[in-house]
């Protein structure tokens, strides 16, 4: 490289909070030029990978039926477990050689058993998987030798090196008995062997382009492209246009880059991958935490619960550190040695924002003070992965399960795995939902099935109960709107994308709280819940509520409907009104002149519905009692306080009773100004009637209206309720105004009843007196 391109190039850090100290990006520039390998140069299989490889295939192989076993397995009791190495990519290499054996098993089998290599080469029966392994191997390198490492680079396995020498004496054979197992089915090449789905997945697998997302706590996705290019790399638009040493942005994710094929084991090797400043994984962890993005919320924590990587954790910890949250990880769902190696990766990375919950997923509640500030939970279940290309890789590094390989090799999962996975997946997305103060939740699957996809979701909302108080859980798309471009599937509800020369696939759903759509809401509701919340400010007032009327109104009504009416009962009304009056004064003089035409008056009350005066007596006697009882003083108190309360309910618009009649002669002694000393107006009419001297009852009488007279004069009253008595005053007037014509003509045409006397309505001793019948008068008789 020149001087001018070994220049290094200044990096601005971010400082956000959550980092450590981390290596500077200008001590690893300049940067090697990194040279594209062919795609499938990988180095040959070590004796330690063929070990691992058998165990795998001995341990996942399928049982066939007594009459279709050409090879009879034996367990061994020393062999190796499957996680036994500590190297990342002897595991790796060793689960995708057993993975491949799997594919062509009954194919490995015909061959050994025409062959007869395990009988002639006295192989036993516990060495038969190694067999197995070491043949797929032979036969995909053309049965060439392979490249053995040099001494002291790996360790040296005695069964692997004896069983390699038998191959290599027998493989004229063994190539034979493959050309006439070719023959006999019609196949043009040994991968003609699979299912067209199987062959074009495994096609796609050594070609398919792989992704990393940048660290952007460290560098911007803009300083990583240059930093490519003075590596040598040059930058194309298209991802169909990859090709040697080039790389791509990806369009759907903001912080990812596409590199072709041939690139990953230079890429891997680099300072770049070393210091975790770009990391390589699966397309559709980065769609999850692109997807997520959007919905994070300020100093909100975001859980991360499933089946996934370190790498996952870190990924979602540096999108949350931009909006200062946290990340949330229940470490009883995952084995203490994925816990250490998270822990050990993100000290590495100097992210410091992750916060390792001891308890497991579905052991939380919305009470746990762990989640007070849990807004987004995203979702990454174990699935079938029956969206990849090649699973091998996807489930090595985001911790899939391995019992699947068996299904994956023949192209279909069986319907007890599905119901399997399915439940699990539900009770993780339900618990999910369950959390009040969550606002969104994202599920991902790398899985084309619609079980384990659209029609889960769609169970699971079903069955979700939402608070009243708290808006639903509602499908929240599109995810990408503007993805059609790139040419990935999408629609208005989920995001589907399917497997392609260029990526895996996958399925996400993005869950929010949202209003109902297809609810149509009324001008009324909305104002409703406006002015429960406050918001109108009063604008608009309550509704008054209608007054109820008393259980006693209704009892008393109910007993003057059913009592019969009587002329004494007629009478005694007019009589009750004088002694309930405001101010019970004698009458003035010109009180006395307008007797004459007041008499029509009184006889057209007289004639009133019997309902409507059984009514006025019951209450007017009860009254009566009342003031007899408590005396002169607490009579005018209560009266006082009768007129409040009655003006309030004359002057209240909500209820419709009937206004209550007052003569013209009580009105009279309410606005008289001066006392009188003459009889009751009541009282006069009566003996005026009836014929009868007066005299020797005006003293008596006079004294007694005296004595009302001081009583009511020493009551105050206040402004109100002399508002309230003249208003019922002119109300009164009017009404008598308007009914006078009529009553005067039914008075004239009305007989005169000589035989009624009225009795005093008021006696020396202050008591009302009581009505006689006429039977029981002598004067009558």
């Amino acid at each position: 490289m020149s001087s001018e391109k070994e220049k290094p190039v200044v990096v601005s850090h971010r400082e956000r909070g959550h980092q450590g100290n981390k290596q500077p990006l200008s001590s690893l520039l300049p940067l090697p030029p990194l040279h594209s390998a062919s795609p499938g140069s990988v180095g040959p299989p070590s004796d330690q990978v063929f070990l691992q490889a058998a165990a795998i295939f001995q341990r996942l192989r399928r049982e066939k039926p007594e009459p279709r076993q050409l090879l009879r397995y034996e367990n061994r009791t020393d062999t190796l477990p499957l996680n036994s190495s500590d190297d990342k990519a002897t595991q790796k290499q060793a689960y995708q050689l057993a993975f491949n054996t799997l594919k062509y098993q009954d194919l490995l089998e015909a061959v050994i058993s025409d062959s007869f290599f395990h009988k002639s080469q006295n192989i036993c029966s516990d060495l038969l998987p190694l067999a197995m392994v070491m043949l797929y191997d032979f036969q995909d390198r053309r049965f060439l030798l392979r490249r053995r490492p040099a001494e002291g680079e790996q360790v040296v396995v005695a069964e692997v090196r004896d069983l390699e020498k038998s191959l290599q004496r027998w493989k004229i054979k063994l190539a034979a008995s493959l050309a006439r197992f070719r023959v006999k089915h019609s196949l043009q090449s040994v991968s003609r062997f699979l299912s067209d789905s199987l062959r074009t997945k495994e096609r796609r697998a050594k070609s398919l382009p792989f992704y990393a997302w940048v660290n952007t706590l460290n560098t911007s996705l803009d300083e990583m492209c240059e930093i490519l290019r003075s590596a040598n790399l040059s930058e194309v638009k298209n991802m169909a246009d990859l090709t040697g040493s080039t790389f791509s942005k990806d369009p759907l994710c903001p912080d990812t880059l596409v590199f072709s094929r041939s690139l990953c084991k230079p890429l891997q090797s680099s300072a770049l991958a070393a210091t975790h400043v770009v990391n390589i994984q699966d397309r559709s962890v980065c769609l999850a935490v692109s997807v997520s993005r959007p919905v994070l919320f300020d100093k909100g924590d975001v859980l991360v619960a499933g089946s996934f990587s370190a790498l996952t954790v870190a990924h979602v910890a540096v999108a949350a550190a931009a909006r200062s949250g946290r990340v949330l990880v229940c470490g009883a769902d995952h084995a203490p040695v994925r816990t250490e190696e998270m822990k050990n990766l993100l000290s590495q990375m100097g992210i410091k924002n992750v916060r390792v919950l001891p308890a497991a997923f579905c052991g939380l509640n919305e009470w746990d003070s762990a989640v007070h500030r849990l807004k987004v939970i995203v979702v990454l279940p174990q699935c079938s992965s029956s969206a990849l290309n090649d699973p091998v890789a996807t489930m090595h590094t985001e911790h899939g399960d391995w019992n699947l390989l068996p299904d994956l090799s023949h192209g279909s999962i069986s319907k007890s795995k599905i119901l399997s996975l399915t439940t699990q997946q539900a009770r993780l997305l339900a618990h999910a939902l369950s959390f009040p103060k969550v606002q969104t939740v994202v599920y991902c699957t790398r899985s084309v099935c619609p079980e384990e996809n659209e029609q889960l979701v769609g169970r699971v909302l079903e069955k979700t109960h939402t608070h009243p108080k708290l808006l639903p859980f509602r499908v929240n798309g599109p995810v990408f709107p503007d993805d059609s471009a790139s040419g990935d599937e999408t629609d208005s509800r989920f995001f589907r994308l399917h497997p392609s020369p260029f990526t895996n696939g996958c399925f996400i759903a993005r869950l929010s709280r949202q209003v109902d759509p297809t609810k149509v809401e009324s001008v009324q509701d909305v104002l409703a819940r406006a002015a429960a919340k406050g918001l109108l400010g009063g604008i608009i007032p309550e509704p008054s509520k209608p007054a109820k009327k008393s259980k006693r109104k209704k009892k008393r009504v109910a007993s003057s409907t059913s009592r019969p009416s009587s002329p004494s009962s007629q009478e005694e009304p007019e009589a009750a009104e004088i002694s309930d009056g405001v101010d019970p004064a004698s009458p003035s003089e010109d009180e006395e002149k307008e007797e004459g035409e007041n008499e029509g008056e009184e006889n057209e009350a007289e004639g009133k519905d019997s309902k409507t005066k059984s009514e006025k007596k019951k209450k007017r006697k009860s009254k009566r009692n009342q003031k007899r009882s408590r005396g002169d003083a607490a009579g005018v108190k209560n009266q006082a306080k009768g007129q409040k309360k009655k003006a309030k309910r004359k002057v209240n618009p909500s209820q419709h009773s009937k206004p209550r009649r007052i003569p013209r002669l009580t009105l009279t002694l309410m606005s008289a100004e001066k006392p009188s000393r003459h009889l009751s107006p009541i009282t006069a009419l009566a003996h005026k009637i009836s014929g009868k001297p007066v005299k020797k009852l005006q003293e008596g009488s006079a004294l007694v209206l005296e004595k009302d007279l001081s009583h009511a004069q020493s009551a105050p009253q206040s402004a109100s309720e002399r508002k309230n008595i003249q208003q019922e005053e002119e109300e009164r007037n009017l009404e008598k105004q308007r009914s006078q014509s009529g009553n005067v003509r039914k008075a004239q045409g009305a007989p005169t009843a000589a035989g009624h006397i009225l009795p005093p309505i008021s006696s020396p001793s202050g008591s009302v007196a009581r009505p006689q019948s006429a039977t029981s008068d002598p004067q009558l008789a």
